[in-house]
């Protein structure tokens, strides 16, 4: 059923296990896959972090361009370019706060109810590529929560 998206003989002949059970989209200016939960979306500063979602795909398709990423440990949706003119729009689209974002977690302790947190995050340089929050730092973080 998957092989059926592309019109290209090519991802056909080449679409991997990977693929087959990720990919939920693909057209000639972007595909939308479904990231595992462990995997980097992008390689990491060392040696062993090497194997990611980016590289997967560009071994598959050269043309693959980064939009957006999820943390290692996060699964979810990724949209990905296959032209500039793809990325550009998507990524514009994200900037531009038209997409929207859930996520859904398991935590510790006791929620209740719905709520906020608005605190600045800052990179943090001794746990990287973790972030830490910073209420006199200008990069926003804002959640919205609701117990489910």
């Amino acid at each position: 059923m998957i092989a059926r998206l592309f019109s290209s003989s090519r991802w056909k002949a080449t679409l991997s296990d990977f693929l087959s059970e990720h990919l939920i989209h693909r057209d000639e200016d972007f595909m939308v896959i479904h990231k595992p939960a462990g995997l980097l979306t992008v390689p990491g500063k060392t040696p062993d972090l090497q194997d990611c979602l980016i590289n997967r795909l560009l071994k598959l398709e050269p043309k693959t361009l980064l939009i957006h990423r999820l943390d290692r440990d996060t699964s979810g949706i990724l949209v990905f370019g296959l032209t500039k003119w793809g990325q550009k729009t998507i990524s514009r689209q994200f900037q531009e706060r038209q997409t929207s974002k859930n996520y859904q977690a398991i935590v510790a302790g006791h929620l209740k109810g719905e709520g906020t947190i608005d605190v600045p995050v800052i990179y943090d340089p001794e746990h990287p590529p973790l972030h830490i929050a910073d209420p006199k730092h200008n990069k926003p973080a804002l959640t919205h929560y609701k117990l489910i």
